[in-house]
C-alpha cells in the first residue's frame, strides 16, 4: 500500500487547520506550555480505540511511548520559536528542516535507496522555493535556535516511531504511544501553580472569555479535528513508508494554502492575503512543479517493487 495518498490528505487537513488557526488568531500566542497542554489532552481521544487493540510487547510500547516524549517536546520548542517569531516564516522553516534531517539521516544509515534520495531532493527543493516567499522579517537568534532544535525533536520522533510500527501494528502502536500522557497531564493538573497555568484561571476580568459555544468556538472545533485527523492520516502513513519521504511532501501542503488563500482572499481580504510579485509567483510555480517530479519519482520507484 502507498503512503503517497494518506501524506497528501494529511497535508490537506493540516492546511485546512492552519488556515482556520489563522482565522482566529487575534492575540499574541500564549504560554507554549498552554498550548503543549491542550495538544496532548486533544490527541487522547485515542484512547477510545482502545478496546479493537492488541497489547504490544514491551520494546515496541517504549519505543511508542518515546516517540511521544520526542514529539511533544518538538512541540514545545515550536510554540517557543512562535512566541518570538513570525508564524508566516516558523512554519515553513521547521517544515523544510524536519524533512531534511530525516533525508540526511535516512542517507547515512541506508534505509533510503538512492531512488528515493533523487525523489526527496526534488521534493525538500520544491518545499523551499514554495516557503521563500514566506521567509521575512528580522530574524531572531533565539527564534533559529528554537526551530532547530524542534526540528530535530520532531524528525527523531518519526524515526522512533516508524521503529515501533516495524515492531507491531499500526492501531495498537498509536493507541499505546499516547497512554503516556495520561500521568503526565494528571500531574500537571495535581499541582496548583501548572493547574492555573492550564485552566486560565485569572483574576484579570478586562479579557475577553472563550465560549466554546460560540461561532469562533465551533470553527475551532473543527479546526483541533481537521489537526487531529492530520496527524492520524501522517502516522499511518510513516507506518508505510519512510519519515524522510512522508514529511518531504510537506510541499503540497503550501501548495494547499496558496490555492486556498487566493479563493479566501477574495471573502475575507483583512485575513488571509497572498500577495503575488513576478519573483513570488516564479518561486510557487517552480516550487509545485519540483514536488510534481519529487511525487512522480516516488511513484515510479513504488510500481518497481
Amino acid at each position: 500500500m502507498s503512503f503517497i495518498p494518506f501524506a497528501l490528505a494529511s497535508f490537506f487537513f493540516n492546511s485546512i487547520s492552519v488556515l482556520i488557526d489563522k482565522f482566529l488568531l487575534t492575540k499574541s500566542i500564549p504560554n507554549p506550555f498552554v498550548y503543549v497542554f491542550y495538544i496532548s489532552a486533544f490527541s487522547l481521544i485515542v484512547i477510545f480505540f482502545l478496546p479493537f487493540t492488541k497489547t504490544p510487547d514491551i520494546n515496541t510500547f517504549i519505543l511508542g511511548s518515546f516517540s511521544t516524549i520526542l514529539w511533544t517536546i518538538g512541540a514545545y520548542f515550536l510554540f517557543d520559536a512562535l512566541k518570538i517569531g513570525q508564524t508566516s516564516r516558523v512554519i515553513p522553516i521547521i517544515g523544510t528542516l524536519t524533512p531534511a534531517i530525516l533525508l540526511i539521516l535516512g542517507t547515512i544509515s541506508g534505509t533510503v535507496s538512492s531512488n528515493d534520495i533523487f525523489a526527496g531532493v526534488f521534493l525538500i527543493l520544491g518545499l523551499l522555493f514554495l516557503v521563500v516567499p514566506y521567509l521575512k522579517g528580522k530574524l531572531i537568534k533565539d527564534e533559529i535556535k528554537f526551530e532547530i532544535i524542534a526540528s530535530l525533536f520532531f524528525a527523531n520522533s518519526y524515526l522512533v516511531l516508524k521503529m515501533a510500527y516495524d515492531m507491531g501494528e499500526f492501531l495498537s502502536v498509536m493507541v499505546y504511544s499516547r497512554l503516556i500522557l495520561i500521568p503526565a497531564l494528571i500531574i500537571i493538573l495535581l499541582l496548583p501553580n501548572l493547574r492555573k497555568l492550564v485552566l486560565g484561571h485569572t483574576a484579570d476580568t478586562s479579557k475577553p472569555r472563550f465560549s466554546f459555544l460560540s461561532k469562533s468556538g465551533v470553527l475551532l472545533f473543527f479546526g483541533q479535528a481537521a489537526g487531529g485527523l492530520s496527524g492520524l492520516l501522517l502516522t499511518f502513513a510513516i507506518s508505510l513508508g519512510h519519515p524522510a519521504l512522508v514529511n518531504s511532501l510537506q510541499g503540497a501542503q503550501y501548495i494547499f494554502l496558496f490555492i486556498f488563500s487566493l479563493v479566501l482572499g477574495k471573502y475575507f481580504p483583512h485575513v488571509f492575503t497572498e500577495k503575488l510579485t513576478r519573483l513570488s509567483f516564479f518561486g510557487k510555480i517552480t516550487g509545485i512543479i519540483l514536488v510534481g517530479i519529487g511525487l512522480a519519482l516516488i511513484a515510479f520507484n513504488e510500481t518497481k517493487i
